[in-house]
């Protein structure tokens, strides 16, 4: 079940490798400002957002995991 949520608009996964092992990576592309420093930056929307990827991640990810979110607006500071 691909993950929803408003604000996103592309998810994609990746693996990272590191001496310590092997670790999930779903990166989230939003729309949202993550700067809490932008003046258009929506602290309740980044708020909502991160724990419904978490527990997507938490329902559909076995073993180590992590979540990146990245934003696609510009003018970040």
């Amino acid at each position: 079940m691909p993950f929803k949520a408003p604000h996103v608009s592309f998810v994609s996964f990746a693996v990272e490798v590191l001496p310590s092992g092997i670790t999930q990576v779903m990166i989230v592309e939003t729309s949202l400002h993550l700067n809490p420093k932008h003046p258009s930056y929506n602290k309740s929307a980044v708020e909502t957002l991160i724990p419904a990827a978490q527990k997507y991640v938490s329902a559909n990810i076995e073993g180590p995991a992590s979540i990146r979110l990245v934003s696609t607006r510009t003018g970040e500071i």
